[in-house]
């Protein structure tokens, strides 16, 4: 390995991954109580030169594809952290199986070949309660220094 290869962190400590592997790891947060949202980090990597936009409609189509009944209701700015990178924020729902399914995800470019997505979901309408924990969330933000 080289004095290039990246660090990949997680709770427990960290890992040098070897040379051209990347993070696509997700993280869970499973809900404290049945009936609450959950959460969950997952990072992906965006076509050369994509930009945010252009990665947002690439996936909404891919949604459409392959999650059932997907309907995207909402579009909003969204900012990660204090002085993160500007995102956009998707409010959405698809069906699984009979049930379906409510969602916030918040999308943001962190570097050129890397995209972070927040995702709230919940198998009942989102609360304002809900609504806020997500924000809360997502302005709780700090990054790591980078090397």
């Amino acid at each position: 390995m080289t004095s290039e290869t990246a660090r990949c962190l997680f709770s427990e400590g960290s890992v040098a991954l070897p040379e051209g592997y990347q993070d696509r790891t997700v993280n869970i947060f499973p809900p404290p109580a049945a009936g609450d949202a959950a959460f969950n980090i997952s990072r992906d990597t965006p076509e050369p030169n994509e930009a945010l936009a252009d990665y947002i409609e690439r996936q909404l189509g891919l949604m459409k594809t392959h999650l059932k009944g997907w309907k995207t209701l909402a579009r909003e700015a969204v900012r990660l952290g204090h002085d993160g990178p500007q995102g956009e924020c998707l409010h959405a729902s698809y069906l699984r199986g009979a049930e379906r399914i409510w969602q916030r995800q918040a999308v943001f470019l962190t570097g050129p070949d890397k995209v972070l997505v927040f995702t709230l979901s919940k198998n009942t309408e989102l609360s304002a309660q809900d609504e806020k924990a997500f924000s809360e969330l997502l302005a709780s933000f700090h990054s790591h220094p980078q090397k």
